[in-house]
């Protein structure tokens, strides 16, 4: 099955500049799908050099491209492809979730990196997904003072931070765990890894992300969902907005995962302590729904040297939580 789709004719200027190949299209089925389509179809047998000339297409083309991925895969530790898309028809999150979308309201991007299988593994694996988090919160909070964009609803204290600035930009935005971004306690970006073997030392991370953008109020999926047009002001067009989000969020990716990657254990402290100050589930109510259909209602105690979550049940006891569904409630006693 050919892994190409409607191409738009539109370009990002400024991903180009930091990936190593690009895709921009009007519509697809799935950003991520289409990438693991890609990766299934390239001839290297390479998870790196498979990222690095993961999009080339014609002979002529892919011998231009192929020169400049080279140069680009020299001069960055970690080469980085992209799928944009305006549209998605079956885009999906966790759980084969359905993700909201028009055209000119979403940022719906995936990204494709090489990763060592070694670092799939279980006391590793959960912290991906929490490096997208920090890296789109980092993506953002760039791209607001490049902007000077102001917030609609300044945050009020945060209680994970020490020294609150209710006039910060950075208090606005907060990872729900495992996988959500949240501004002002309502999602704003969701997140879905995925994995796709190349050989058995390595494979491809595919990273999806959905973001609101322009999503007016009244076409909000959820009533705990928002954009980024209700949260801050003034925003740039759409096509802007979305190159710049996606090149900041691909540089913080690149950071944050070549430090992660070179030495996980050495990495896990650090981010414990980022995903303290970061965090809007712990010290809260929540409910988490697992796999079984069971739930599990208690306060989010701490998160684990393997990224799992700990919940204080209210008879007392202690579960950990290592895959889930995790909604925050509202802060009351339990009966």
């Amino acid at each position: 099955m050919p892994y190409q789709d409607c191409i738009w004719p539109a370009s990002a200027p400024e991903t180009e500049e930091v990936a190593s190949t690009v895709k921009v299209l009007d519509t697809v089925d799935s950003t991520n799908s289409l990438i693991a389509r890609a990766v299934a179809a390239s001839e290297y047998p390479d998870a790196r050099q498979c990222v690095a000339h993961l999009f080339e297409q014609s002979e002529t083309a892919a011998s231009s491209a192929s020169s400049d991925a080279e140069d680009r895969e020299q001069s960055q530790a970690l080469p980085i492809s992209i799928a944009i898309s305006d549209v998605q028809t079956k885009c999906r999150g966790r759980q084969g979730r359905s993700w909201f979308n028009k055209p000119g309201e979403s940022l719906l991007s995936s990204w494709a990196m090489p990763i060592s299988r070694d670092v799939l593994d279980a006391q590793y694996s959960g912290w991906l997904t929490t490096l997208c988090g920090l890296a789109l919160i980092d993506a953002i909070n760039e791209v607001s003072g490049n902007h000077h964009l102001h917030a609609l609803n300044p945050s009020s204290v945060n209680p994970n931070t020490q020294n609150p600035n209710t006039q910060n930009p950075d208090n606005q935005l907060m990872l729900k765990w495992p996988n959500d971004v949240f501004c002002q306690g309502r999602k704003l970006a969701g997140i879905l890894c995925e994995m796709v073997p190349v050989n058995e030392h390595s494979a491809v991370l595919i990273i999806g992300i959905g973001m609101n953008l322009f999503v007016p109020k009244d076409d909000l999926p959820i009533d705990m969902s928002t954009s980024l047009q209700l949260q801050y002001e003034p925003l740039p067009p759409y096509a802007e907005l979305r190159d710049e989000l996606v090149c900041a969020t691909t540089q913080y990716l690149r950071k944050e995962f070549s430090a992660f990657m070179a030495n996980p254990s050495h990495a896990i402290p650090e981010l414990s302590e980022r995903i303290k100050a970061a965090s809007w589930t712990l010290g809260k109510q929540v409910k988490a729904h697992l796999a079984d259909d069971k739930q599990v209602l208690g306060r989010a105690l701490r998160i684990n040297a393997d990224a799992s979550l700990t919940i204080l049940r209210h008879d007392g006891c202690e579960q950990k939580i290592t895959t889930a569904d995790v909604g925050v409630l509202p802060d009351v006693s339990p009966q």
